[in-house]
């Protein structure tokens, strides 16, 4: 990644990892699947990263302190442990991709206005609904490449059987961020003031991207034969997971955040006149509930997305214990490879 956003991936939230209570980063994976999770993660991450490599204008070296491979690959695994590695591998691109569309989002790769985060969704969305206006855009930056490794990962799509009928529920759910980032975008360079604590959750569970990649893995490891009714039923229980990791992920970021200028939960809480310290142990209760919620919602899905059920409970898991104890760069393919050494033989 040739690094305008490198001094973001410096910033560390010390006064996270002193008030969250100490967790292990692999606490949310069963201990009697750690040696497979790790080791399905890094027999799948030479295949994302042939995908990703040719863009490192946005996606970062595997043994950069920048890259998010590692992660998003051990996320895939220990999401759906009994999973090919082509699907893994599949999956844990998807992740990298949709951290490159989230840090231009974000602008952390350039500086974008609401209206190129609006006009960049169009085109992700086009590439995948096979209507992307052709032609050169003038663009040989980070959108450029987010786009380009965006088409990269379609095609990889297309190949799995459920693909088709999935597509147009993935389609649904990026019209959906992108809308959603525009917004976010908005209120970061104030042309709109902050939202309240329940306007921004809705909004972050857009944002945070479960939604979406739970429409695209259904393509690559939902049930067989795939109906377009499978998304409708665990789209609920997606929006919880969505809010769960979006709070989880708030308590990581805040204080980067705070520097930032971006709304946050916990930052909109200290707006309202609470203490941090209180601001963090109400996120960190909203949790509890939203989880609670998620499983009961995850109980009421039928049999046959059983396989969906499992996958949603460990990301969810993966993940918020994850946020807990780290962030998700700063984890680097030499670092999945030792723990994968350590588990395998300890």
């Amino acid at each position: 990644m040739s690094d305008p956003s490198s001094a973001y991936f410096d910033i560390r939230n010390d006064l996270a990892d002193r008030l969250l209570k100490a967790s292990h980063q692999l606490a949310g994976v069963p201990e009697r699947d750690r040696a497979a999770v790790l080791t399905a993660a890094l027999d799948a991450v030479p295949e994302a990263d042939r995908l990703l490599r040719p863009h490192t204008t946005l996606f970062a070296d595997g043994d950069s302190a920048s890259s998010r491979l590692a992660f998003s690959c051990l996320s895939a695994a220990a999401t759906f442990p009994a999973a090919t590695r082509d699907q893994i591998a599949d999956l844990g691109a998807l992740t990298a991709v949709l951290f490159g569309m989230d840090d231009i989002a974000d602008s952390i790769a350039g500086d974008w206005s609401d209206a190129d985060v609006d006009a960049f969704f169009s085109r992700i969305k086009g590439v995948l609904s096979g209507s992307e206006p052709g032609g050169a855009t003038g663009d040989a930056g980070p959108m450029a490449a987010a786009l380009s490794a965006w088409r990269a990962w379609c095609a990889r799509f297309r190949a799995h059987p459920g693909a088709a009928a999935h597509a147009p529920s993935l389609l649904g759910q990026l019209d959906l961020a992108g809308a959603a980032m525009a917004l976010e975008r908005r209120w970061a360079i104030g042309g709109e003031p902050w939202p309240g604590y329940d306007r921004y959750l809705a909004n972050g569970g857009l944002t945070i991207l479960y939604r979406t990649w739970w429409a695209a893995a259904l393509g690559v490891c939902g049930p067989e034969p795939a109906r377009t009714e499978h998304w409708a039923a665990i789209e609920p229980a997606t929006a919880l997971g969505a809010e769960c990791m979006r709070l989880a992920n708030d308590l990581r970021t805040f204080e980067r955040e705070r520097r930032e200028g971006k709304p946050n939960s916990v930052l909109i809480l200290e707006r309202a006149g609470t203490r941090t310290e209180a601001a963090v142990e109400r996120v960190s209760a909203h949790i509890a509930e939203l989880n609670a919620a998620f499983d009961a919602e995850l109980r009421r899905l039928p049999a046959e997305l059983a396989g969906v059920v499992e996958g949603q409970r460990r990301s969810v898991a993966f993940n918020g214990a994850w946020y807990m104890a780290r962030d998700t760069h700063a984890y680097t393919v030499r670092e999945l490879a030792e723990d994968a050494r350590t588990e395998s033989h300890g």
